[in-house]
């Protein structure tokens, strides 16, 4: 796994953690050589996600009580969406005993960014409310342009409390 003592992209980082940038994470999950830990909430992957087999979700809040069941002989990925928990969650492995650890540098920002596989549940436009229809990392739809086609002068004075 190739690997970075400082990360390139994000400016959070803890002494002792590798970085990993998205492309070099996303060839070594295909090619069986890592697994991603996903640490983010429960919520927040039902709402994206990245759709590969060697993807485990492990959140943050309950990693502690997860560690029996991380193998520590396999390369180990952590991601999150900007990388500040993953990068807490990498050193808290590499404490425990992991050896081979490294974050997704950028986080899941980065890997959207860059256009690597990724799904998402999230709605843009129309009323937000989520018809159920995926949509993967190319799509074009912004949350800007759906602010602004949604909230655009808006009198809340008249309206009831319920």
């Amino acid at each position: 796994m190739k690997t970075t003592d400082k990360p390139l992209i994000q400016n959070f980082h803890i002494e002792g953690v590798k970085h990993i940038n998205p492309s070099d994470a996303l060839e070594a999950i295909k090619n069986g050589e890592a697994v991603m830990l996903d640490v983010r909430e429960i919520n927040e992957v039902k709402l994206e996600s990245v759709p590969l087999d060697r993807v485990i979700n492990h959140p943050m809040s309950v990693i502690m009580d997860r560690l029996p069941y991380i193998a520590k002989d396999q390369n180990i990925i952590v991601a999150c969406p900007g990388g500040v928990r993953s990068v807490k969650v990498t050193n808290l492995l590499l404490m425990h005993g992991y050896p081979s650890v490294a974050n997704l540098d950028g986080g899941l920002t980065m890997w959207k960014a860059k256009g690597l596989p990724f799904e998402s549940n999230l709605s843009f436009g129309g009323c937000n409310c989520n018809s159920g229809a995926k949509s993967g990392a190319n799509d074009t739809h912004s949350s800007a342009t759906s602010s602004k086609n949604s909230f655009t002068a808006n009198d809340f004075k008249n309206l009831k409390r319920i």
